[in-house]
C-alpha cells in the first residue's frame, strides 16, 4: 500500500467545567448599568407621547410650538390635510390684478420655512399690518435700485417683482386636486392687511374663510 500521511489530530470541543454546567452567570454591576441605560433610552424615545395627553384641540395647537421627534407629530408630517390646506402668506398684486408671490427675504433671512412660520405666527397674533408694511417697504427699496446684481437669480426676482403695486397679508385655502391640476389660485381667501408699495399699511375688516364645500359623490359619478 502507498505510504499515507498521518492525519492531524482533530481538535476536541472545549467542554464546560462541570461546576458551571446548569448554572446561570451571576448578574454583575455593569449589567445593571447597561439595563438602566436601555431603560433611559426607551423612556427618552417615548417622551413625545406626552403631547397626546389632554384635549385634542390643545394637542394640535401644541404641535405648532414643539416638535416631538422621533415620532414626528409635527404638522408637516401628522396633520390631517383632508385634501386642502390653509396657508397664511403674503401676495403681491400688479396694476392689472396679476398675483405675484414676493420672495421671503423681504421679511427675513432665516430661510423659507422659518419666515413662513414667523408670518403664520404674526397673523395669529394680529400683526398682519406690520408684516404688510415690512414687505411693501422692502419691495419699494428694491424697485428704486437701478444697478443690477451679479446674481442672475436676484435679477430675475427683481424683474418678476418690478410691477407689484400693492401687497396683502392673506389666508388662502388651496384644494390639492385643483392646485396640482393647474388651478394654482386659492379656492378661497381673506385679506387681513394691505399696503401699497411705498405707502402705509392698513387692516381689512375681520373675516373668516367661507366653509369648504366638499364635492358631492353623486355629482362625481354623474360627471363620469
Amino acid at each position: 500500500m502507498p505510504n499515507q500521511q498521518p492525519r492531524p489530530p482533530s481538535p476536541r470541543r472545549a467542554s464546560c467545567p462541570t461546576s458551571v454546567r446548569g448554572h446561570r452567570a451571576p448578574i454583575r454591576k455593569r449589567d445593571l448599568w447597561a439595563l438602566a441605560g436601555y431603560a433611559s433610552l426607551a423612556a427618552t424615545l417615548l417622551t413625545p407621547l406626552r403631547h397626546y395627553v389632554g384635549d385634542l384641540k390643545k394637542v394640535d395647537e401644541a404641535k405648532l410650538d414643539e416638535d416631538s421627534f422621533p415620532l414626528s407629530t409635527y404638522p408637516m408630517f401628522s396633520a390631517d390635510r383632508k385634501g386642502r390646506i390653509v396657508v397664511p402668506h403674503v401676495v403681491g398684486f400688479t396694476a392689472t390684478g396679476e398675483r405675484v408671490v414676493p420672495h421671503y427675504s423681504h421679511f427675513g433671512a432665516g430661510g423659507l420655512n422659518q419666515v413662513r412660520k414667523q408670518i403664520a405666527r404674526g397673523v395669529r397674533q394680529g400683526k398682519a399690518i406690520e408684516i404688510a408694511q415690512q414687505y411693501a417697504g422692502s419691495i419699494a427699496r428694491q424697485q428704486r435700485r437701478a444697478n443690477a446684481s451679479s446674481n442672475p437669480e436676484v435679477n430675475a426676482r427683481r424683474e418678476r417683482e418690478a410691477d407689484i403695486v400693492t401687497v396683502a397679508v392673506v389666508r388662502s385655502r388651496f384644494v390639492f386636486n385643483n392646485y396640482f391640476a393647474g388651478a394654482t389660485h386659492p379656492a378661497a381667501e381673506v385679506i387681513h392687511a394691505e399696503c401699497p408699495i411705498g405707502g402705509t399699511a392698513f387692516a381689512h375688516p375681520p373675516a373668516k374663510l367661507p366653509k369648504h364645500e366638499r364635492p358631492n359623490p353623486a355629482m362625481k359619478e354623474a360627471r363620469r
